[in-house]
């Protein structure tokens, strides 16, 4: 997951998320999918540190510290209160039937290389048109594409949202350019 929040290679220990994308020279990953309004994450806000953390390393609320805290002050008791953050099954029951949790896809959306040339070589209007296009293909996902499933696989049902941190990368791993986004889902 790090690689795909800020690029290729090993974040020195203690260095926050924001400094290791500002020093690849990459934008904030973005809240994106309609499903974020849910959580009470707001379009395009920023993703942090720790809500990658809680959301896609613990399977629990991205803002999970806040609710915790409130439940803590209301009298709840700390295991009541963590519980009460996590979003689907909690990872311990998950790996008690030794299985290994899902917790996020990595979807990488790039435009073919002759409109990566043009967003290399465009005007600021010219890459705005571009980038929009992860927007777009987003909504197609979740219109068209999105399923869940539960049952060991045998039940499906039409996704109505996801929750997508979306970091923007420039370029590849040997510095050509190569407009994509990671989105994770």
């Amino acid at each position: 997951m790090s690689g795909i929040a800020y690029g290729d290679g090993r974040r020195p220990v203690g260095q926050s998320l924001k400094d290791a994308q500002a020093v690849a020279g990459l934008p904030p990953g973005r809240w994106l999918g309609r499903g974020r309004s849910g959580l009470g994450l707001t379009e395009g806000a920023e993703v942090s540190d720790r809500q990658l953390e809680l959301l896609f390393g613990q399977g629990r609320h991205p803002d999970a510290d806040r609710i915790e805290r409130g439940l803590l002050s209301d009298g709840a008791d700390p295991a009541t209160a963590r519980l009460a953050t996590v979003l689907r099954q909690p990872i311990e029951e998950i790996e008690a039937r030794r299985q290994i949790p899902l917790l996020a896809l990595d979807f990488s959306y790039r435009p073919q290389a002759s409109l990566i040339v043009l967003w290399a070589l465009g005007d600021a209007h010219t890459r705005q048109v571009i980038e929009r296009a992860v927007a777009k293909a987003l909504c197609w996902i979740e219109d068209k594409v999105a399923e869940t499933r539960w049952s060991s696989g045998l039940g499906r049902a039409k996704t109505p949202a996801l929750v997508v941190a979306a970091f923007r990368h420039y370029d590849n791993r040997v510095g050509f350019p190569l407009l994509h986004d990671h989105c994770l889902t």
